[in-house]
């Protein structure tokens, strides 16, 4: 990023963090930690950081969103990290995972159409993740067949994709003996949250 350009973050909690309330503007999660970051290390770049997102949002939320919270920000970047709440919501539904990995798809693209054709940004897209182990609810998601789809679009769409699944994974595998989420397996803890934001910025070339 350069300096004199915009980011628009959006996405769900991870990415919201109390922005509105509790830490304006930008929350106290990776959004804030990437932010701080960029301007430690790149003090010349005068970078607008925005963040977008909304506790509980999934990816249908967003395309009834992205007309007043992306595309009127005329952002040069735009960073999409949302899913999760679609699997949660998708598990604990009696309908066809079929059906609804092909809602999520068409939401999805719309929010990708809408960012190519009206704002010119570059994308950005985040893998989803989820840590079973540290689950207590033993919720047993499965993000596979969402990532699927994400790697799909960050193809077609010339996105920048931040493996964020792929990171935990391996962190997890060399320090298992931290606290990678807040309990739940999907909530990053501060480390998660720091995690994130250095892969992020890693996926950027920072």
């Amino acid at each position: 990023m350069k300096s004199g350009e915009k980011i628009v973050l959006i996405g769900d909690s991870i990415t919201d963090c109390g922005r509105l309330k509790e830490f304006p503007p930008l929350g106290n999660g990776y959004v804030y930690i990437a932010a701080n970051l960029t301007a430690a290390k790149y003090p010349d770049r005068n970078i607008k950081w925005v963040n977008k997102g909304i506790s509980g949002d999934t990816v249908q939320g967003l395309a009834n969103r992205w007309s007043e919270d992306v595309v009127e920000e005329k952002p040069d970047w735009v960073s999409i990290y949302i899913g999760i709440n679609n699997v949660a919501q998708d598990k604990s539904s009696n309908k066809n995972l079929i059906d609804l990995l092909g809602t999520f798809e068409n939401s999805y693209r719309k929010i990708l159409e809408k960012t190519r054709n009206e704002t010119g940004a570059k994308i950005i897209m985040f893998e989803i993740f989820y840590l079973s182990f540290e689950d207590i609810n033993n919720r047993g998601f499965d993000v596979s067949p969402y990532n699927k789809i994400i790697h799909k679009f960050a193809e077609e769409y010339n996105a920048i994709l931040v493996p964020i699944n792929v990171a935990f994974k391996e962190a997890v595998k060399k320090r298992p003996d931290c606290q990678w989420t807040t309990g739940d397996g999907v909530h990053p803890s501060p480390l998660g949250h720091a995690l994130i934001a250095l892969k992020f910025l890693e996926s950027l070339g920072w």
